[in-house]
């Protein structure tokens, strides 16, 4: 059975979200350390703490790349999970992503081979920080209070999808609420001096087969 932390992941990864020029500009990565925590709700019912952070960067074939983490924190430890990518400076190119490390609990794997392929599909074509901006109308710029504080943002409204989300630049990732059918997303606190969350040394997947993809 999939955990609330995994349907989390993938309701996150699939939220929807023709995507709007201006709305997209707003989510960028921000410099490595920078960071942004958000109170998550699934379903109504289970609360989440979502941090995504720029832990590094690192670069490969000539193109410039940056570690991009993931980390949930649920009210169940064993619904707690990790995720790293070495992905291009936009939320809009995860889809090339070079490297997946995840942790879905005590121990930290590596994506290789066949899942390495499927991942970049599902990440090309399904990706929540670029989602939020897909077949939305620009409501007007508001100001919104969220944990972290009241920040002026442009609010953008899918009918399609039921889906509001507030963006402003000035915060990392640009994201400061999202609302939809299933889940609501606040920013709870961001700052700077961002490391990784995971030390050991990754293993790789078992039963995938093949080295890591690059």
């Amino acid at each position: 059975m999939r955990s609330p932390a995994l349907s989390l992941v993938l309701l996150l990864a699939t939220a929807p979200a023709v995507r709007a020029q201006d709305c997209t500009e707003q989510l960028k990565f921000p410099e490595v350390g920078r960071w942004a925590e958000y109170k998550a709700l699934y379903n109504g019912k289970d609360p989440y703490t979502v941090r995504y952070a720029v832990i590094g960067t690192e670069k490969r074939g000539g193109v410039d790349l940056k570690w991009v983490e993931i980390r949930m924190v649920g009210a169940q430890k064993d619904h707690n999970m990790t995720g790293q990518m070495l992905v291009p400076g936009s939320p809009l190119d995860m889809g090339k992503v070079q490297e997946i490390i995840f942790k879905p609990g005590d121990r930290a794997m590596k994506v290789n081979g066949m899942m390495m392929d499927m991942v970049r599909g599902q990440l090309d074509k399904q990706n929540f920080l670029a989602e939020v901006c897909k077949e939305v109308t620009l409501v007007g710029e508001e100001k919104v209070t969220v944990p972290a504080g009241r920040f002026q943002a442009k609010h953008y409204h899918s009918a399609k999808y039921g889906l509001d989300s507030w963006v402003a630049s000035s915060v990392p990732f640009g994201l400061v609420k999202s609302v939809g059918k299933n889940y609501q997303m606040e920013l709870a606190v961001h700052g700077d001096g961002a490391k990784s969350s995971i030390t050991e040394q990754p293993q790789e997947m078992p039963g995938m087969g093949g080295p890591p993809s690059r």
